[in-house]
């Protein structure tokens, strides 16, 4: 595969040889694949990009062409651009992309594969290059949490059997590592947790926040359960009439929402706004942000409301209490409508509350949650695999 930098040919220059990236003296050559097209995956690994980049590694990003990342690095002259599958089901045509990663699998000191497709074609192409020791992956949430009965089982066994193609697995949360280790996918030497980070510097704004105003941040899809949401707002707002929600994100769901809505005659009461830019002014005005999913790693709307000093709202799931601690930086509720009402009544309806869950959000978020201290111990551990 020709490499090619936002649709023209690379051209020679520092690091740069007969078209291939060589790295500098000292430097460790770090090739990442990512394979979402939006959302969070492809925010995360920007993160690392504008960390890592120029800090003694020379790093390939390998991302479907026209996606968010690579919207987002076209141009940057020290960061190599390699086009990918944005196909997220299994596909015939995974076996060539798997044969283009080879190739740079072998030219790689450490390859990162970022979600469930991009670390299933990243350990193959590391296990026909006998490189499995410099191979990491970051599943972002076990994908077989979206399944259920004889798929779930068969995607645990292969699971199992792909672990033994990669050096190291990244947790994203306490919790993803101990579901894995329970499931016997691979061994606890094998696994690091590294909780995400954020660009702290972009949530500073001054809040004035609006206690009514209850927002959701994140892709329109089953995982996020933005019914749950609406069903919540409709008996909320039998104790507080004037509470609106604002859902900003992509997805393709939204004419179903919208008829749920005018069902409970919330109609004009929820708001979607689709993909956003303005996250950070958003969060400066909203009473608490609310977190419906099923099942995550480790939520990056969370830790941006944490960082902007909104109080967050969210169901229990798996991993969640690592993020927001109960009566502290938040609530915690079960999954029933009735429940997250009840939250939401709860926080919105107290100045006060939203205060002091905010601040303590906020000052959390500052200690553990910068996008420098995540890519400092993923420099670490490719500097030891590279070493290796």
């Amino acid at each position: 595969m020709r490499t090619r930098h936002c649709g023209e040919p690379w051209r020679r220059g520092r690091g740069i040889a007969d078209g291939r990236l060589t790295a500098r003296a000292g430097t460790t050559r770090v090739l990442i694949v990512a394979q979402p097209l939006d959302a969070g995956v492809p925010r995360h690994v920007l993160d690392i990009v504008d960390e890592l980049a120029g800090k003694n590694f020379e790093l390939t990003v390998v991302c479907p062409r026209g996606s968010f990342l690579w919207e987002r690095l076209c141009g940057r002259p020290e960061v190599r651009l390699e086009t990918f599958t944005g196909r997220r089901e299994p596909h015939l045509t995974d076996l060539i992309w798997v044969l283009r990663l080879v190739r740079m699998v072998r030219r790689s000191d450490v390859v990162h594969a970022h979600s469930s497709k991009a670390a299933w074609l990243a350990r193959l192409a590391a296990l026909i290059a006998g490189r499995r020791w410099s191979c990491v992956v970051t599943p972002h949430a076990w994908s077989f949490w979206a399944l259920s009965g004889r798929s779930r089982q068969v995607l645990v066994v292969l699971e199992r059997l792909a672990a033994h193609a990669c050096a190291a697995i990244v947790a994203v949360s306490r919790y993803e590592q101990e579901e894995g280790l329970r499931l016997g996918i691979g061994r606890t030497a094998q696994y690091r947790v590294i909780l995400n980070g954020i660009d702290l510097e972009r949530f500073r704004a001054k809040r004035t926040p609006d206690g009514d105003l209850v927002l959701m941040v994140g892709r329109l899809a089953p995982q996020k359960r933005p019914e749950l949401a609406i069903r919540a707002l409709a008996l909320a707002r039998k104790q507080r009439p004037t509470m609106e929600l604002v859902m900003a994100g992509s997805g393709d769901v939204g004419g179903d929402l919208r008829r749920l809505a005018h069902q409970l005659g919330v109609g004009e009461a929820v708001h979607l706004l689709g993909p956003r830019n303005d996250v950070p002014d958003l969060l400066s005005r909203a009473g608490c942000v609310l977190a419906t999913s099923v099942y995550e790693g480790c939520s990056l709307a969370i830790l941006e409301a944490m960082a902007a000093g909104v109080p967050v709202v969210a169901v229990r799931f798996g991993g969640v209490d690592e993020l927001v601690e109960h009566d502290v930086t938040g609530l915690l509720c079960n999954d029933r409508p009735e429940d997250v009402a009840a939250a939401l009544v709860q926080v919105c309806g107290d100045a006060e509350t939203v205060s002091r869950m905010g601040e303590e959000g906020r000052r959390r978020a500052w200690q553990r949650y910068s996008r420098q201290r995540m890519a400092q111990s993923l420099a670490t551990l490719y500097e030891s695999l590279a070493r290796g």
